[in-house]
């Protein structure tokens, strides 16, 4: 403290007027040039500066200043850098394990994404096969509902081309039933044709169309 010079006029502590100040603005004045430093500061030119006297005992403000080495500085400063490093490392740290759990989240949110897309597919695949199915059902109790129908009159009614009604209303209700299974997209049973027999010995055979006239006859001769 003994080596502070006023800011102005350069008069060493030891030989000025006691006390001096410093300023608010950093910069050291004897008595002398106080005045002049609280009106304009000669070496920053602050105005209106406020000024504090540098007495016995300083203030706890001043004493870093004065009264302080420079190691004592530099350890303080050493344990403030460390503690703000270790704060700095913790935080980190924590931002690490966050940015993990964002990582797996956003995957998991795509991966959820994509299964629910599948799905929504899967479901209108489902949906239109459903209707498809459902048509074929209606349509195929609509021609059972038809053949039922038909199969109610048990007493034909003969019309004057010689056909009955009841054979009418079975052709009508067939040609029906076949309309609605094509329609639907499904292919109606194929009834074999009946086979024709005649008896040779008390024996049925089957008559085949592709025999002749004189094979008939020949086996009509042999009964």
């Amino acid at each position: 403290m003994d080596m502070l010079i006023c800011n102005k006029c350069f008069t060493p502590l030891c030989r000025g007027k006691h006390p001096y100040y410093i300023t608010q603005c950093g910069h050291i004045s004897c008595q002398t040039c106080l005045q002049q430093f609280e009106k304009q500061c000669p070496q920053c030119q602050r105005v209106g500066t406020i000024s504090l006297a540098l007495e016995e005992p300083l203030i706890p403000k001043l004493t870093p200043f004065f009264h302080t080495s420079v190691v004592e500085t530099m350890e303080m400063l050493l344990k403030v850098y460390s503690f703000r490093n270790n704060q700095l490392t913790i935080s980190m740290q924590r931002f690490q394990e966050i940015d993990k759990k964002y990582d797996l989240l956003k995957s998991k949110y795509w991966q959820t994404h994509r299964d629910l897309k599948a799905l929504a597919e899967k479901y209108m695949i489902t949906k239109k096969t459903n209707e498809k199915l459902k048509k074929k059902l209606l349509f195929v109790e609509m021609a059972n509902e038809e053949t039922s129908r038909s199969r109610r009159i048990e007493t034909p009614m003969t019309t004057d081309s010689g056909i009955s009604s009841n054979q009418l209303r079975t052709g009508c209700s067939l040609a029906s039933s076949m309309h609605f299974m094509n329609s639907a997209g499904i292919t109606p049973p194929i009834r074999s044709p009946e086979r024709k027999f005649f008896r040779t010995d008390g024996f049925r055979i089957p008559i085949n169309r592709k025999l002749t006239t004189k094979s008939l006859a020949s086996s009509n001769m042999l009964s």
